[in-house]
């Protein structure tokens, strides 16, 4: 009897192998052929859905022979449908080439990861090519070119990004999954970041807390691991740079491996700059008219080095990614920015290279690991990592900070602020599958915890050692409620705490008397609130038109900065006061946009408003510093304050080979108990490019040429500026930039050169740190970058 079962049994497993089919293949980008992760498939008329793996597979399972379509949709990539016919019972094997989206002015990349919240919500996507046609001295100036992005800047080799008018402790750098924690509290701090090592860049314009952290309430900055290059691969590239106006010269050297599915990525940068030059001979600081030397600021020098290196394995069950990166600056400060400006602390030093005091130094060191599984549908990341942020001021030693007895004018450390972070954060993505309903429900749970230790040094103090704990678990779902209407929504529960240790110091006169003293108080506080967010993303006409709209609710918590600090602080060249009791800030926050594609037509408008309950910021008093040469006192308060504007941006295509596109935004504060804006307020901006790219030769590739045009608003009057700020006059500025690659036989050569400031425009940044002693911008400045890559096969 078993002889018989056996072979029914046979029979039946290979009648019901016959019977169902596949369709299964690989997606891959058009123009370099590199597999697409995690694109998102539709198979139709079965309303079945599935993803790429991490080297662009995909498969259906279980097809009867029939006509089946199936569309294709990857961010920043044009949406792919093709029919495919399965036929006795043959499993067809695709190769599906996506097509880049040029609709918009920069390349869009696709994330790895990104939050569900993201899909109402306004945002932006660039690679490492929008970063090198619009170079700048750092990272957050490099992409000040989109709408609503600003940033704030000390010199040309400083600067902290502004999403909307919010900065600082307001948004949050995600660099690999990794919270970014460099001091970014204080408005010189910058990003601790490579930009040569970056090459793709999501930018939510928008409460982001939910996924992110409280931190995120006015947007987040997602910078992504770089692609895994294909199996048995290598590929790198040498990339040089020269800027005229500070006799900038930089290089970037990289180098990726993939053997058997077993990657490595390593990069080494390094770059040198000289004082940079400014259109102006002259400045006033309180009505007094000091020199601009040979119309160079002195001791704007500085160097920036940096390594990083990522290894890891990519296989059919995820990614694993280890990642180690050292970053390096050192940088002076203008020598008339630091207490009252004095001619003969301006004079030349005939040396445009060397880096005296002021100068602030900044080493970061970081290690991190990134794992994602994928699990069938859905997939579980997980991030873990360590920073060390060590920050150092120098300046030169007063008997108001140290015994006159005990004066060394070698020792120059005025404050040094050593902070250690450790992180863990992981979500799990769901997808639920109802046989019942073709629109199943997405789910993604997750927490995010980080512990905080920072201690101090120098003679001078500002903050005391301190350490915080930030924890908060979410949850977010969303469903098509049809094939053109997605809905999601999310909640997220907070925990966090800032310790403080008490510390004195005390201010003396030159007969080493105590005049007064400086001190910070012991502090335990305990925070603990939610957030939530409802959007919805409803596409109409067949993809013609996109409206979104996003109704959270956000809160921060307040970090040790705003509660003990309490000292001159060099980088905002005022004195800062701490307040103990501060408590969470409430953000109410509505975010609408509707995006439009036609065939030589891309636009959008978006619309947000903010309303802050009990929102910090730093506000003048009737006090004046003990400290000589540090002016009003400056403490930090509470008030409501509301945060609105909008941006629109649009490009068309006048021919196939012009393009024409321009970026508005405007962004008004207010602050309803004093009725005026808030500090640091971006001015209102128009941003013009008119592109003319050249078709393919057969040693020419990607030409264009471009002419672009800024015209920023003047920040005047009380609905512009607070009380404590100056008016900044309106201006403009052109450029131009031109770019092509050139081909040597198998070589390529990327070739990219620029004009920024082309007129040599002499004008006012509200936003530049410069700006409070009326120091105009970087004069005119031309820029050159070669970048020859080469690849292979292993």
């Amino acid at each position: 009897m078993k002889k018989p079962v056996l072979a029914i049994f046979i029979l039946l497993l290979h009648f019901s192998i016959q019977l169902f089919s596949q369709i299964s293949g690989v997606i891959l980008d058009e123009h370099t052929e590199e597999s697409l992760p995690l694109a998102t498939l539709l198979l139709l008329p079965d309303s079945v859905y599935t993803t790429s793996d991490f080297d662009g597979y995909f498969s259906f399972q279980n097809l009867k022979d029939g006509r089946y379509q199936i569309y294709v949709s990857y961010v920043g990539f044009e949406p792919y449908s093709t029919y495919v016919q399965v036929k006795d019972k043959k499993s067809p094997k695709l190769t599906i080439l996506l097509h880049p989206d040029h609709a918009t002015l920069h390349t869009i990349e696709i994330t790895d990861e990104h939050a569900k919240q993201e899909e109402s919500l306004t945002n932006e996507h660039i690679n490492k090519d929008f970063i090198t046609e619009n170079l700048q001295g750092a990272l957050a100036k490099s992409i000040e070119k989109l709408p609503g992005i600003s940033a704030i800047n000390v010199g040309v080799g400083i600067a902290k990004p502004v999403i909307r008018g919010l900065s600082s402790n307001r948004i949050i750098v995600n660099h690999q999954g990794i919270k970014q924690e460099g001091q970014q509290w204080g408005n010189d701090h910058g990003l601790e970041i490579d930009q040569f090592d970056v090459e793709r860049v999501e930018i939510i314009k928008g409460p982001g807390s939910l996924q992110y952290g409280s931190d995120g309430l006015g947007g987040v900055i997602n910078i992504m691991p770089s692609k895994i290059i294909p199996k048995n691969t290598f590929r790198g590239s040498l990339l040089g740079v020269y800027k005229n106006n500070n006799e900038h010269i930089g290089g970037s050297a990289h180098i990726g491996i993939n053997k058997n599915n077993f990657f490595v990525n390593a990069r080494y940068s390094r770059q040198d700059f000289a004082d940079y030059r400014v259109p102006g001979t002259e400045f006033v600081y309180n009505d007094f008219i000091l020199p601009i030397h040979n119309e160079t600021l002195k001791n704007t020098a500085g160097n920036e080095e940096s390594y990083s290196v990522a290894l890891g394995t990519s296989q059919k069950w995820g990614v694993t990614r280890l990642h180690f990166s050292k970053y390096f600056l050192e940088a002076g400060l203008f020598s008339g920015a630091v207490g009252i400006p004095r001619s003969y602390q301006l004079e030349d030093d005939l040396n445009n290279r060397d880096i005296d005091v002021p100068k602030q130094e900044v080493t970061h060191y970081r290690a991190s690991i990134n794992q994602a599984f994928l699990l069938g549908e859905d997939h579980l990341v997980i991030d873990a990592g360590f920073q060390h942020n060590l920050r150092q001021e120098f300046s030169n030693p007063e008997f108001h900070s140290i015994r006159a007895s005990e004066l060394n004018p070698n020792n120059t450390l005025a404050l040094e602020l050593a902070l250690e972070t450790f992180s863990l954060a992981a979500h799990y993505e769901d997808h639920l599958r109802d046989e019942h309903d073709e629109n199943d429900w997405q789910f993604v749970y997750g927490f995010n915890t980080q512990w905080q230790n920072n201690q101090r040094g120098g003679f001078e103090i500002l903050l005391p050692n301190f350490r915080t704990f930030r924890g908060g678990i979410f949850s977010i779902a969303e469903k098509k409620l049809k094939e053109n209407w997605l809905i999601n929504g999310g909640v997220r529960f907070d925990y966090g705490t800032n310790r403080t240790e008490f510390y004195q110091q005390y201010v003396y006169d030159s007969n080493e008397n105590i005049l007064d003293s400086l001190s910070a108080p012991q502090t335990d506080d305990t925070f603990f609130n939610w957030s939530a967010s409802v959007g919805s993303n409803l596409t109409l006409q067949g993809g013609t038109w996109i409206l979104k709209t996003n109704l959270g609710k956000s809160f921060r918590v307040p970090y040790p900065s705003e509660t003990v600090s309490n000292g001159l602080h060099h980088g905002t060249f005022r004195h800062e006061v701490g307040t103990p009791d501060l408590t969470s800030e409430h953000g109410y926050q509505l975010d609408v946009s509707l995006d439009t594609k036609r065939k030589k037509f891309w636009g959008s408008l978006a619309f947000y408003f903010n309303y802050f309950d009990n929102y910090i910021y730093l506000a003048p008093t009737g006090s004046f510093s003990p400290l000589p040469e540090a002016g009003q006192l400056f403490r930090y308060r509470q008030d409501d304050a509301i945060y609105t504007g909008g941006e629109l941006q649009w490009t068309y295509d006048v021919f196939s080979f012009l393009r024409l596109h321009q970026a508005i935004d405007f962004i008004q504060s207010y602050n309803p108990k004093t009725r005026l804006a808030l500090p640091f307020t971006p001015q209102p901006s128009i941003k013009t490019d008119l592109r003319y790219s050249l078709i393919n030769q057969q040693w020419l590739e990607n030409f264009y040429l471009e002419l672009s045009h800024q015209y920023h608003f003047a920040a005047s009057g009380p609905l512009r500026v607070d009380r404590t700020e100056r008016a900044t006059p309106a201006y403009q500025l052109w450029g131009l930039g031109c770019g092509f690659d050139l081909k040597l036989g198998k070589q390529t050569i990327e070739t990219n050169f620029q004009v920024q400031n082309l007129l040599n425009t002499s004008y006012l940044n509200h936003l530049s740190r410069y700006r409070l002693i009326n120091v105009p911008e970087q004069g005119r400045n031309f820029i050159a970058s070669i970048k020859i890559p080469f690849n292979g096969k292993l």
